[in-house]
């Protein structure tokens, strides 16, 4: 675009994830043709195409996730990408194997979503995307890992869940601590280790006095 905007700067969630289909479709009728290498096998049916796309990607295609019912509609709104034969109903790429830039992908899906806006203005309302966006977890919500807001408001740390495979060392984190009752260093014949700067001189049981200068 002119002034060094990006071609995609005015793209929405619905954009980004029919861009990513694009691509993903174009691959995989291209990629099913590379791996058959059978000319009775021209491509895949579209009856197949959720099967394939699951074997190829390793997750599934929805095509209610798209707002649509049936998977001829969803190829419907990337016809600038991949199309069905009328006869065979084989899933056929629109775009050659090999081009330039990826960065055509970016400029059908701006193609797409202008001519869509320009419909929606003209009162079109079927011209809308109606793509199942994820919804954010609630806070505290079953399997959220956000906090619940009252925790956070009381200043309580939720309890962190376990790590699997974390073993915990023998033997406590803390040793208690152990001190003997008042008084018991000044009991006759206890012994009191010496603190740092202190000395205990002979002959004064109960008393403790700091260091004094040596008299020659």
């Amino acid at each position: 675009v002119g002034g060094g905007e990006p071609l995609f700067s005015t793209f929405s969630f619905e954009d980004w994830t029919m861009m990513s289909l694009r691509f993903e479709l174009h691959l995989l009728a291209h990629a099913f043709k590379r791996d058959v290498n059978d000319p009775d096998r021209m491509g895949i049916h579209l009856e197949h195409l959720s099967f394939y796309y699951q074997k190829y990607y390793k997750k599934s295609m929805n095509q209610k996730f798209y707002g649509v019912e049936t998977m001829q509609e969803l190829l419907d709104l990337l016809k600038d990408t991949v199309y069905v034969t009328k006869k065979t109903k084989v899933v056929e790429a629109q775009l050659p194997t090999e081009f330039e830039s990826l960065g055509v992908f970016v400029m059908l899906t701006e193609e797409a979503r202008r001519d869509r806006v320009r419909r929606v203005d003209l009162g079109d309302e079927t011209a809308r995307l109606k793509l199942q966006n994820p919804a954010m977890p609630q806070a505290g919500a079953p399997g959220s890992l956000l906090p619940r807001p009252a925790l956070v408001m009381s200043g309580i740390r939720p309890a962190t869940p376990p790590v699997p495979g974390a073993v915990r060392p023998a033997g406590a984190w803390q040793q208690p601590a152990f001190r003997p009752p008042v008084g018991a260093w000044q009991q006759p014949g206890s012994f009191r280790p010496p603190m740092a700067g202190q000395v205990r001189p002979f002959g004064n049981v109960g008393g403790w006095r700091a260091p004094t200068a040596w008299r020659g």
